[in-house]
């Protein structure tokens, strides 16, 4: 179904009848002043007002011109920068060329957002789901890949439900965190909000939902270091105990974080009557959560960076070693490759815990720079631009198009890389493509191959999760 914008409707209006014009014009009269004008009434809403009664009572006498449309976006929008006059200043014609354009886009934009979305949702839920299935003993690895499965569920859940934020709040034209509540709704439908406790509160779980996602990423390099350096201690360090704790943490910490933001400042955020947080568009709380997100991720890069060079390091070393012991190994045993000796079996389960080790750190890597590319140009997009104290501000140092332009771009890698994280945990853990299948096998209900079955429980700690990781 077609979404008309208001322009169409009012020349659809003209070309019914009488009866349909007149209930028509009543309903969206009333729709305009329940959502779209303010408790203080200026001359421009009051003259708006009686434009509009007029109109809607003689539609013959009065011609909906194009000086009027400005005015009516005034009141829409309300900007204090316009004028009364006949000949609209250039800001009020920038901005009216400017909400056009943006509902021309976001007809086709923030479908396909939300789609990119639902895919995420879908793929990060069904290995959540999946989890029931994994083969056990269930390594703390697969256990913080699949509290982060959930957390990236619930970010693009949010990113759903929230407000992927194009306000004119506090002049701030920015693109940053949901999609119905404060894009779809505002500018397609017209939909307008007198409360922004809604979107306080979902402000604060999408921010504590990609800090739960950043310290995840730092407690995977934390397991998977002391793994490869601590090998022998790691299962004493690591309990079952402390990784169920652990993940709580993840969970909860971030969100009384930033909690303690919301409620922080007096007449701010959830205490201000309307929960209207200004804080939020101003360059300490940007700063401190740039801080909080880059810490923990820069420690991270430098922690997996130590773990390559130690196991690239004992993969050169072990290759040189192994070669010789298996020219040894052949000619004692005069090339007859069915007799397996036991310096061939360490060998061959030396090599397979090296380089299952390297796959799986490749394959976190894998995750931590795409989340890298993604959040973090996010949030360095966050700590930039805002409406008081940034390196750029809003509408003065940026333009509308290239706000749109940059807020559209990141928000969309952080889409893509949500959607991409199931299929990178599938096709490079076989742990987690296992779980999925017998889940989707149970589903479908199908038997198991109890042979793959077999298997997958038997390699378990060898080739998937090598050892301690």
């Amino acid at each position: 179904m077609r979404i008309e914008s208001p322009f169409r409707l009012f020349l659809l209006l003209r070309r019914q009848n009488f009866q349909k014009q007149l209930i028509m014009r009543t309903a969206f009269f009333f729709f305009l002043s329940f959502t779209s004008f303010s408790a203080t009434f200026s001359y421009k809403t009051i003259l708006l007002k009686s434009s509009f009664l007029k109109w809607f009572l003689f539609p013959e006498d009065v011609m909906l011109t194009s000086t009027m449309i400005p005015l009516i976006l005034d009141a829409l929008l309300d900007n204090s920068t316009s004028t009364l006059s006949t000949t609209q200043s250039p800001i009020s014609i920038e901005v009216l060329d400017y909400v056009k354009r943006v509902k021309s886009i976001y007809h086709w934009l923030i479908p396909m957002m939300i789609i990119i979305l639902l895919i995420a949702i879908i793929g990060n839920g069904l290995i959540v789901i999946s989890a029931k299935w994994l083969s056990s003993p269930v390594s703390p690895y697969l256990k913080l890949c699949i509290s982060l499965a959930a957390a990236d569920t619930w970010a693009a859940f949010l990113l759903i439900l929230g407000e992927l934020v194009f306000e004119f709040y506090e002049f701030s034209f920015e693109f940053f965190s949901g999609l119905i509540v404060n894009s779809y709704l505002p500018v397609i439908w017209g939909y307008q909000k007198n409360s922004m406790c809604f979107e306080a509160l979902l402000e604060m779980f999408r921010i504590s939902g990609m800090l739960t996602s950043d310290m995840h990423l730092f407690a995977l390099a934390i397991n998977q270091f002391f793994g490869t350096m601590y090998p022998l201690k790691y299962k004493i360090m690591i309990t079952t105990r402390r990784t169920r704790f652990i993940i709580f943490c993840l969970w909860t910490i971030p969100l009384m974080f930033v909690f303690g933001w919301f409620i922080a400042q007096p007449d701010d955020g959830l205490r201000h009557p309307t929960c209207s947080f200004t804080f939020y568009n101003r360059f300490p709380f940007r700063i401190t959560i740039f801080l909080i997100f880059m810490l923990p991720l820069i420690s991270t890069l430098i922690i997996y960076g130590c773990i390559l060079v130690k196991l690239l390091k004992a993969k050169v070393e072990f290759e040189t070693y192994c070669n010789d012991q298996q020219m040894e190994i052949s000619q004692n045993n005069n090339y007859n490759k069915n007799n397996k000796t036991p310096a061939t079996r360490s060998y061959s389960t030396r090599s397979t815990n090296v380089y299952s080790k390297l796959k799986l750190v490749w394959t976190t890597l894998l995750i931590v720079s795409t989340f890298s590319l993604s959040w973090g140009l996010c949030v360095l997009y966050f700590v930039m631009v805002c409406a008081d104290g940034c390196i750029i501000i809003y509408r003065q140092n940026i333009g509308l198009y290239m706000s749109l332009f940059l807020s559209s771009t990141v928000n969309l890698l952080v889409m893509v890389k949500l959607a991409s994280n199931p299929f990178i945990y599938t096709l490079r853990i076989k742990a987690i493509r296992s779980s999925v299948d017998r889940f989707l096998n149970k589903v479908r209900r199908r038997p198991n191959d109890a042979k793959s079955y077999f298997m997958t429980s038997q390699v378990h700690t060898s080739a998937i999760e090598p050892t301690a990781i």
